[in-house]
């Protein structure tokens, strides 16, 4: 009997097909939308149906109706109270803890991170993990990439690195995806209007990976999953060892996803909290 812990926000109706298959995850799709079902280690989600009960291995079926989902064939209904809020609250913070949460942050995803994540953008010596042909060009693109955004060239640097990488999210769209997610948070932050700069990196993001786009359109809303709002809200209210707990929760997701969309994270808020009080030109995209 499938036992719900948690079911995700985005959930779109309709019926669903295996895109992909984990120990603890399976990876559904339909026409125009993604369900994760996983289980309890891995965590609540935007598009996340958390259960206990199931053999991953096994699952084949998915059908999201209004108020309960089909999967294998056993009905479960959805409880109110078991709906994950992928969103971050923020009612107030103390700036100069914040900051130095994010050099907690910073040193926790560089000391803990696989040698092939983008934490090579934070710490220059972990290029030497980079040796054949392909892995410099993957380095050199991405220091190109940085200095645009750096210089507020986002859609430049966007196209640089838009689809480039390994596994099943790109490195590239999960740098992207965190620092859509770093926007968002500074809005809340800071009272400042950035939605214009997350529409036009979003849309310059998109690409042939539905899989890809569907997690960017989820960063471009500021929706988080569980391990990721967790470290975020730790930065914000929390000190060194909570920090270090869940920066090391966070990494674990995919091989380098998880580092890499905390580089785009940190860099995103690096680049731009503050930016609103100090550059009239806060949302310029060219």
């Amino acid at each position: 009997m499938i036992k719900l812990l948690s079911f995700g926000d985005h959930l779109e109706k309709g019926i669903y097909k295996v895109h992909s298959r984990f120990s603890e995850v399976v990876n559904f799709c339909s026409v125009s939308s993604f369900i994760f079902i996983v289980g309890k280690s891995i965590g609540s989600g935007h598009f996340n149906i958390v259960v206990e009960g199931v053999s991953f291995a096994e699952l084949e079926k998915l059908v999201i109706a209004e108020d309960y989902f089909l999967l294998n064939d056993e009905k479960v209904f959805f409880e109110t109270s078991k709906r994950y809020d992928s969103q971050i609250n923020i009612i107030n913070f103390d700036e100069k803890k914040f900051w130095q949460n994010l050099d907690h942050f910073e040193k926790a995803l560089i000391e803990n991170s696989s040698g092939k994540s983008l934490t090579f953008l934070l710490d220059e010596s972990r290029k030497k993990n980079f040796k054949s042909s392909y892995e410099i060009e993957f380095v050199r693109r991405f220091d190109s990439a940085l200095e645009c955004f750096t210089s507020s060239n986002y859609l430049e640097g966007v196209k640089l690195i838009k689809g480039v990488g390994f596994g099943l999210t790109p490195s590239g769209d999960d740098f992207i995806a965190g620092f859509l997610i770093a926007l968002n948070v500074i809005q809340k932050l800071e009272r400042v209007d950035y939605s214009n700069l997350i529409v036009h990196i979003y849309e310059a993001a998109k690409g042939n990976n539905a899989f890809t786009n569907a997690f960017l359109l989820a960063s471009k809303n500021g929706s988080l999953f569980e391990k990721f709002k967790n470290l975020i809200h730790s930065i914000l209210f929390s000190g060194q060892n909570e920090i270090l707990e869940n920066t090391r929760t966070l990494i674990s997701f995919g091989e380098t996803s998880g580092a890499d969309q905390s580089v785009g994270f940190l860099f995103g808020i690096k680049r731009n909290f503050n930016d609103g009080n100090r550059n009239s030109e806060k949302g310029r995209i060219f």
